[in-house]
């Protein structure tokens, strides 16, 4: 089957589910990638090379869309004719999407079936234009063949305001290579310095009040960021920022931290996330850290939960003053990650687009 592939994220994004499910696709597909050009250096991730039959789409600036709104119809109308320029010289089978943003380049595009792969809550960013996005979701929830959603709760909402066809939850995973990994082997802090490791975009629903909180409690802790930088990053001494690692290093990176943390403010953005960093986590093996909602209770007990920042205090001081020893070979974390593998996740998008 042809398909026209279409990302709201470029391929030089750090590696999430967009890339990854293309690549899956590829291997039973003639497939066609087309991909957001990435404008800023400072937000590309080496890694995988795109494949071979991609093209860059381009767009209008967002800095520019919110200086001037008027260009986000301008840019939509664009994007639609570069869409369709590629579906006359192509003829996909299918077009799949991954973001309301593409609603006029399905209509544009003349394929037979549309697929629109659903993986944030698109409308609880709360971007200039909203209601326009609305409108565009609700549009191509009814014109696509499938949905796939990437939580329970994202289905739900989504579910809840707009009617939809066929739809099915496909979650988030993990690469089968980092199944049959040993955990990494404890860190050892240097010069009495308790390492805490993020990994993933650093945007509006990080929780820097609690993060902060903890560098006060904890003199010894170190906070070790890496990934794209969406907000400013507080300024302290003890903040290390790491910059873009590629997918690839992120073992590495992880190995110089005692613990992995995901400290997100639980917003209505949030709570509908499946986040593919606690599969990684899992897999990683390192004591971890996240708030607990719905979809992040999937990883209990790889994954320490809270409810609360003085909950959150009380584990980091536990683990600080007590270093855990490298996790042990556990049968019920390796069943885990081998039933939430992207290749499992392949294997239900097939049965679905068959």
């Amino acid at each position: 089957m042809r398909i026209l592939y279409l990302m709201h994220v470029g391929w030089e994004w750090i590696r999430q589910r967009p890339q990854v499910l293309a690549e899956l696709l590829a291997q039973e597909h003639d497939l066609r990638v087309m991909h957001y050009a990435i404008y800023r250096r400072g937000h590309r991730a080496a890694g995988t090379p795109p494949p071979p039959d991609s093209r860059v789409l381009h767009r209008v600036p967002g800095r520019m869309k919110r200086a001037l709104p008027g260009l986000t119809a301008l840019d939509s109308r664009w994007l639609a004719h570069q869409v369709a320029a590629e579906a006359r010289r192509w003829a996909p089978d299918l077009v799949w999407v991954t973001h309301p943003d593409f609603e006029p380049a399905v209509r544009v595009a003349g394929a037979r079936r549309a697929v629109y792969d659903c993986m944030d809550d698109h409308l609880a960013f709360g971007a200039a234009g909203t209601e326009a996005l609305a409108r565009a979701e609700r549009r191509l929830l009814a014109a696509a063949d499938l949905t796939l959603f990437s939580s329970a709760s994202l289905m739900d909402r989504v579910r809840g305001r707009a009617a939809t066809g066929r739809c099915a939850v496909v979650n988030n995973g993990v690469d089968a290579s980092l199944c049959s990994r040993p955990p990494l082997a404890q860190a050892a802090a240097a010069d009495g310095r308790f390492r805490v490791g993020y990994f993933g975009t650093l945007s509006h629903w990080f929780d820097w009040p609690l993060v902060l909180r903890w560098l006060e409690a904890l003199p010894e802790l170190e906070l070790e960021l890496a990934g794209p930088v969406e907000t400013a990053l507080p300024e302290h001494p003890r903040i290390r920022y790491r910059g873009v690692v590629a997918h690839d290093a992120l073992a590495a990176f992880a190995a110089r931290c005692q613990v992995l943390a995901m400290p997100f403010r639980v917003t209505p953005l949030v709570q509908t996330v499946d986040p593919v960093k606690l599969y990684e986590y899992t897999a990683f093996g390192r004591p971890a850290l996240a708030p607990r909602y719905r979809e992040s209770e999937r990883f209990e007990p790889f994954v320490q939960l809270y409810r609360d920042g003085d909950e959150a205090l009380e584990r980091l001081r536990g683990w600080a003053a007590t270093p855990c020893p490298p996790a042990p070979p556990s049968p019920a974390r390796t069943a885990f990650l081998e039933a939430n593998t992207w290749e499992r996740r392949a294997v239900q998008i097939a049965s679905l687009l068959a």
